[in-house]
């Protein structure tokens, strides 16, 4: 009787074959259709498996190569390095998806567990966690690579420090390693301090600090400046140019946190590479996001093999392809799998008081602005962002629809490919071009200024978010010459200049903030000081919104305190009666804001439409 060997080498799964059956092995039907998919090359008798197979394809090998075995009569065995293998990586991997349904149902019989994780992170945190974020932060610590997709606002930060403090306590790690968008830098910084007041002194590296504006400065800082600071702060798109040197820190006992993680959702995007290989030397790691899901589940795909990049196949194994369109079936069990390896708060869990509800504030269009709108849909009814632009353009200031459109400085608001240009409004003739000579300054624009004064000379600091630059250039300038302080923060605004706009913002120097979603909507809190916003532009790119107004509506908000949101539109006469582009936009973002809170309920995450969709549905009462 002829013997078969499976082996696993500590790299690779390998079958031996006798010399006289090897030759002709792969020429069979069992090894063409069955076999051959799981091997990489074969030299003689030696057949050695792919890299990328999962303990689940090593099962899968040993009861093809059984079947095969008793069909030949011969005898296979399973070497103990192999069967060993095969059974801790089953073990491990139920004993993490185990963890974390028993954490997050806080059982019984962990309470012993997180009552000692309580009292150490207290003793070493000078800011006490709530309860609930200290579940939050016990559930990132005990399953060392876990996700919070808690709201923003809710305190995802505060919670990861908490792992910080428990894990540095036991001397199993020394620092924090943090990629996140560079108007998070400062907010990570407040968080450490205020949380360890006291206790541990910040020692920070910010790479994108003074000095450091070439990514041959800010890898030399990483081998010579980095080996007595407690937090390492770097940003997704300077990543992939120090990820070298950043290795080996991460390596040697660090938390790597990937904040905002949403941006490297992107299969294949330009982030995703250089995220995954670094997050593949961590031992602990915390993806912190409150928006998961957007648009598709194809957004968890760089997430996941971000959270598990050797584990990937064994815990999840869905295909791009499945992640895209899933079934209703599918949904199902991708939540299901993905249940036990993610927290999620809301702020009512965390007590945070409600805003009031919103005050739309509707301003009716002039005559020369529903002319325009008629020759703008006339022109862009073929490229419905074009067309959503255009008439944000006409409802702020009808002079820049003179000016050429690049559609691709907005890709910000898609996620689901970058535009084409486009090449102004020259198509709309003469007529076009009196009446935006004749329009007055637009109604929205006037109640801005007016809302913005009235607040002003209440005390109320406000923050206006907007889209366009001319928008924040434009209302500062009437702001001013009313006698009320402004200043402005977008892409252009250097980090530290935009940092000490903050501060002063904060400290009262001034009383109107203008913005952009775009630059400020992540991770920076207002919440202290400023409790209005106004948004004078605003898009149906719901991350933006939920971002946005999570600066002013945040955990720590006092019992009592009111949160106050308006909203502009310009409401148009036409010929199928009133209609608003904002009131539109409006209503679909209440409907994915309430879809994606409502999920959290269920501990589900919930598919968004596309922004395709989302134009269609803005615009088919107009075009129809």
């Amino acid at each position: 009787m002829t013997e078969w060997l499976l082996d696993y080498d500590g790299a690779a799964l390998t079958l031996r074959v006798p010399e006289g059956e090897a030759e002709a092995l792969p020429y069979s039907a069992f090894y063409k259709l069955s076999l051959r998919r799981y091997i990489a090359k074969r030299e003689s008798g030696l057949f050695t498996g792919k890299s990328a197979l999962t303990y689940l394809d090593f099962q899968r090998v040993v009861t093809l190569c059984e079947k095969e075995c008793a069909r030949r009569g011969a005898a296979l065995t399973v070497s103990p390095a192999l069967a060993d293998y095969i059974q801790d990586r089953g073990s491990y991997l139920t004993q993490r998806f185990r963890l974390g349904v028993e954490i997050k149902n806080r059982e019984e019989k962990l309470l012993p567990r997180f009552r000692e994780y309580q009292s150490i992170v207290n003793a070493t945190m000078a800011r006490p966690l709530r309860e609930r974020q200290m579940w939050d932060s016990f559930f990132l610590c005990a399953m060392k690579r876990a996700a919070n997709f808690s709201v923003p606002g809710s305190g995802k930060t505060a919670s990861v420090l908490g792992v910080y403090a428990c894990l540095k306590s036991r001397g199993l790690i020394r620092r924090l390693v943090v990629v996140c968008p560079k108007n998070a830098f400062g907010s990570w910084m407040e968080e450490f301090v205020q949380c360890f007041a006291g206790r541990e002194e910040l020692r920070v590296l910010n790479l994108h600090g003074p000095g450091l504006a070439t990514a041959a400065e800010r890898r030399a800082a990483l081998r010579y400046d980095s080996g007595n600071v407690n937090l390492i702060l770097v940003n997704y798109e300077t990543l992939g140019g120090v990820l070298e040197d950043l290795i080996p820190l991460v390596q040697s006992q660090a938390l790597l946190v990937f904040d905002e993680v949403h941006k490297v959702k992107k299969a294949g995007g330009e982030y995703a590479s250089a995220a995954l290989a670094l997050a593949e030397q961590s031992v602990y790691l915390a993806a912190l996001t409150g928006t998961p899901v957007p648009n598709s589940y194809l957004d968890l795909y760089n997430l996941l093999h971000i959270l598990f990049p050797n584990e990937y196949n064994e815990f999840f194994g869905f295909s791009d392809m499945l992640l895209r369109h899933p079934t209703p079936a599918e949904v199902e069990t991708v939540n299901s799998r993905l249940q036990p390896f993610f927290c999620r708060t809301t702020k009512e869990q965390l007590e945070v008081p409600p805003a009031l509800p919103d005050k739309i504030l509707t301003c009716p269009a002039g005559g020369e602005e529903n002319r325009l709108l008629e020759l703008l849909v006339q022109k862009y009814r073929g490229n419905k962002l074009a067309l959503f632009l255009r008439i944000l353009q006409l409802e702020s200031n009808p002079r820049l629809l003179l000016q050429k459109l690049d559609l691709r400085d907005f890709r910000y608001l898609l996620d689901d490919g970058v535009p084409a240009g486009d090449a102004g409004l020259d198509g709309c003739g003469q007529e076009a071009r009196q009446l935006i000579e004749a329009c007055p300054p637009s109604g929205k624009f006037r109640r801005c200024v007016q809302l913005a004064e009235e607040l002003a000379r209440e005390g109320k600091p406000v923050i206006i978010w907007c889209v366009f630059l001319d928008s924040i250039h434009t209302l500062s300038e009437a702001l001013e010459k009313r006698g009320i302080p402004t200043r402005c923060i977008y892409g252009a605004v250097p980090l530290e200049e935009r940092q000490d706009i903050l501060r002063d913002f904060k400290l009262g120097c001034f009383q109107v903030l203008l913005t952009n979603p775009h630059t400020l909507a992540e991770s920076v809190s207002l919440h202290s000081v400023c409790h209005d916003a106004v948004y004078f532009e605003y898009s149906y790119n719901l991350v933006h919104l939920l971002q946005s107004k999570d600066r002013i509506h945040r955990l720590g908000l006092p019992k009592g305190q009111y949160t106050q949101y308006a909203f502009l539109q310009t409401e148009y006469q036409t010929e199928k009666g009133p209609w608003s582009m904002e009131g539109v936009v409006y209503q679909r973002l209440r409907q994915k804001e309430q879809t994606m809170l409502e999920a959290i309920g269920r501990r589900t995450l919930e598919v968004l439409p596309t922004s395709e969709e989302d134009l269609e549905m803005i615009f088919r009462p107009l075009l129809q």
